[in-house]
């Protein structure tokens, strides 16, 4: 053979001698093992026929004595059972006896009784590994997510924790091994779940996302919520009977994500929530020309659109860094204007120093309407609470978010208020963009598992049939390209849907892998014609039970499989999410007028109201909803004035039946009485605001001033100045009684970095001026605005 062919043969790594001895040693293992896997499961046929014999099964009555003697012979005979005899304790010292009882009468051909004889042989069996359970002589093989252990991809185990399990038949000689499922994610394959309403689509694409967060380091996301705060559910055990019950049979326990709930900074945030539920606003600093038309439903755009955006962007930034600066300018380019372009060469010259040369071209832009919607769309969001400039304290770090890998992120836009449902699907969008922004820019961040529930509601096929439409198609088409181009940056999607044509063609067709649980007639005639499946899984689809499946991956089809359901709660319809997390929490919450209390409860010396940890004494009654706990709950039996935190924690943690990683205890908002104003107006092309605060040198922390409604301005520069001419001002009521608001809205102000946070401090007992503030009540406030009109 020449050369060239030769190079493209086999080739056997060791000497032939013992390349041959290594390949007999295998296929003899082989065959050995084979022998051996079909012996096992001869016996577990024989135990099966054996039991209907003794009940009168009337084909096989007869045969019971012939059964029970095969199934005797061969559990005697058992390499195992004689090693058992020689020490091993696998097999149970009276089962051991009772079978060389038994077979002593049987070697001296007496009668022995079936039942007692089966019950010894069943008993032996379970002891020799035959069988696991005689209620259920199927086996069944681990359903696991890929290991993976290359550079920059590893998982932190070893085998990873099984996410169902698929049933084997006891006659079936299959090994265990062979049977063994793995949903590949390497690639980060996108994965979709089909199923009927409460079949468990949700709570499979949940479990799988936990492992991929806590044994393969992802980061994990959850962006959609129905309005039922089911996705907020993550943070605690999971508390269904049914799914217990699961996770049971596969030996696991309920276990809650360390998360923490996003909500945006709006109006509409009740006044108290959880500890990790945590308000956010996004930095102009955080947007994209892109980004910024996306946000106006602006999705094909040119060179020169995005230009103009980036350089109203980046002057803002490097001045005021307001929203207001940046509305002003977008105004202000969209107009009908000449540009200039500059630029530098580098020439040759005859001394040979290279003389620099600079070069400028004119040209003509005209307006641009999609400028003006930009700036529209950023006053609206700025004047909700969303967008915000680059030093609010509550800007999102989506990187940041995504480095944590030790929480998962939890997207909730419920609070929205009514005439604010719509936004809800930009701000999903703008997080999907940030998410692929930070992993695109950055590809040392964790991988990300995005799960979206019921992904039909945010990429519809048709969109006839959805509300916003304008708002949809612009999500819509963002999910569409996460899904061609997310793997390529690790963003893995997890995705659920009740019918799979209801999903956009072209996402769905990116979501290599599908777990199709239990189906309509219909649907399953629907998937049949994308998958052609075989008479027996026609067969085996229509008959799964909630939380039963079929793997379709690579080509192939793995069934049937027992999913396991998520560890973590999910939603579930007829209880409270709040009184769920603080029962999780280990409190009391009464969920019913009816549970009661009163009777049950009414003599108790006290009660602690746990929304602001106070003890309670006299007759009232928790209300309905209200986290409380009772003096049995604590330890020693303290008096009401002993009861403090620390007491607090403790009678809380000892009341929780599993653990809760986050911090769930109540605590205020400070959005439940908020009032946010903002008001734009374009600026003239010679007076822009950002020039004006620096004529004025208006510091950068009270320049959004500018743009609160006169009344609100003229009261935060007069709270200012009687600050500043009254020295021992001690209490906030003090300082109400010279100006105009009372002492909760003053307290409101003092606490917004736009309003006085900055401006007001508080020296040992009496309150005083920063130096911002100074500067606040000396700037003359009538002439600036008389600029800007």
């Amino acid at each position: 053979m020449s050369s060239d062919y030769k190079l493209h043969q086999p080739s056997d790594n060791t000497d032939t001698r013992i390349a041959v001895r290594n390949k007999l040693s295998d296929r003899i293992k082989q065959r050995r093992r084979k022998e051996t896997l079909n012996t096992e499961a001869h016996v577990r046929e024989l135990i099966r026929d054996a039991e209907g014999a003794i009940v009168g099964d009337d084909e096989i009555t007869e045969r019971t004595e012939e059964l029970l003697e095969e199934l005797h012979l061969y559990l005697w005979h058992d390499p195992e059972r004689k090693a058992t005899a020689a020490g091993d304790d696998t097999l149970p010292a009276d089962a051991r006896y009772r079978f060389k009882q038994i077979h002593r009468r049987f070697t001296d051909g007496q009668d022995i009784e079936p039942t007692t004889w089966f019950e010894t042989l069943v008993a032996v069996a379970k002891g020799l590994g035959y069988v696991e359970a005689f209620t259920d002589l199927t086996q069944y093989a681990p359903v696991r997510l890929e290991t993976l252990d290359e550079s920059g991809r590893q998982s932190n185990v070893e085998t990873a924790t099984s996410i169902g399990r698929r049933r084997i038949g006891a006659d079936d000689a299959a090994d265990l091994e062979d049977r063994t499922v793995e949903i590949t994610h390497s690639s980060c394959d996108h994965i979709l779940a089909v199923a009927l309403p409460r079949s468990g689509k949700d709570s499979t694409i949940t479990s799988i996302g936990m492992n991929l967060w806590k044994e393969h380091n992802y980061s994990y996301f959850s962006i959609l919520d129905d309005g039922r705060m089911e996705t907020p559910m993550l943070s605690i055990p999971n508390d269904e009977q049914a799914i217990r019950d699961n996770l049971e049979r596969m030996g696991q326990d309920p276990e809650a994500f360390d998360a923490e709930v996003f909500v945006p900074a709006m109006d509409g945030i009740p006044a108290h929530l959880p500890s990790n539920f945590k308000p956010f606003t996004i930095g102009i600093d955080d947007l994209t020309p892109h980004l910024i038309l996306r946000l106006a439903g602006i999705t094909k755009s040119d060179a020169n659109t995005e230009q103009r955006i980036k350089q109203a962007l980046d002057k803002t930034l490097e001045r005021t860094g307001e929203v207001t600066e940046l509305v002003s300018r977008l105004q202000v380019y969209a107009e009908e204007m000449d540009a200039t372009i500059e630029w530098t060469e580098k020439h040759d010259s005859k001394a040979g120093d290279g003389a620099v040369k600079t070069k400028s071209v004119q040209y003509h832009m005209d307006a641009e309407d999609a400028l003006n919607k930009a700036a529209q769309r950023l006053a609206h969001l700025a004047g909700e609470g969303l967008v915000a400039s680059p030093r609010a304290e509550t800007n999102i770090d989506m990187a940041s978010v995504i480095a944590n890998q030790e929480q998962a992120a939890v997207l909730c836009c419920n609070f929205l208020t009514q005439g604010q449902e719509a936004l809800k699907y930009t701000i999903m969008d703008l997080w999907l963009r940030l998410i692929y922004k930070a992993r695109d820019q950055n590809s040392r961040l964790p991988r990300v598992c995005l799960e979206i529930r019921e992904l039909k509601n945010i990429a519809p096929s048709k969109l006839a049939d959805v509300r916003y439409k304008d708002t949809i198609k612009t999500l819509r088409q963002t999910i569409f390209f996460i899904s061609t181009q997310g793997g390529s940056r690790r963003i893995l999607m997890l995705g659920s849907t009740q019918k799979l044509n209801d999903v956009y063609k072209p996402v769905r067709s990116n979501m290599a892998t599908k777990i199709l649980l239990r189906l309509g007639e219909e649907e399953i005639e629907t998937l049949d014609r994308s998958y052609n499946f075989s008479h027996e899984q026609m067969d085996q689809l229509s008959e799964f039970n909630i939380g039963q499946g079929m793997i379709l991956a690579g080509g192939d089809a793995y069934w049937p499989i027992e999913f396991r359901g998520a560890p973590c709660g999910l939603g579930l319809g007829d209880r409270h999410w709040l009184d769920r997390y603080g029962i999780a929490w280990g409190a009391r919450v009464r969920e019913s007028e009816y549970d009661g209390w009163r009777s049950n409860h009414g003599d108790c010396a006290y009660w602690v109201d746990l929304t602001e940890n106070t003890v309670v004494t006299d007759d009232s009654v928790p209300e309905v909803g209200t986290w409380h706990l009772l003096p049995e709950d604590f330890a020693g039996d303290p008096e009401p004035e002993a009861i403090d935190q620390d007491a607090i924690d403790a009678a809380l943690e000892r009341r929780r039946d599993y653990p809760v990683k986050s911090d769930l205890s109540l605590r205020p908002t400070g959005f439940g009485d908020r009032q946010r104003e903002l008001s734009l107006q374009q600026q003239d092309r010679d007076t822009t605001l950002s020039e004006v605060v620096d004529r004025h040198n208006i510091p950068e922390a009270v320049a959004p001033w500018l743009s609160k409604e006169a009344p609100t301005r003229e009261q935060l520069v007069e709270t200012c100045r009687a600050i500043d001419e009254h020295d021992e001002l001690t209490k906030q009521s003090e300082i109400a009684e010279h100006i105009g608001w009372t002492r909760s809205t003053l307290a409101t102000h003092l606490r917004k970095s736009e309003s006085l946070e900055k401006c007001v401090t508080k020296n040992g007992k009496y309150y005083e001026l920063t130096p911002i503030g100074k500067r606040a009540a000396e700037v003359k406030w009538k002439v600036v605005m008389e600029e800007l009109k």
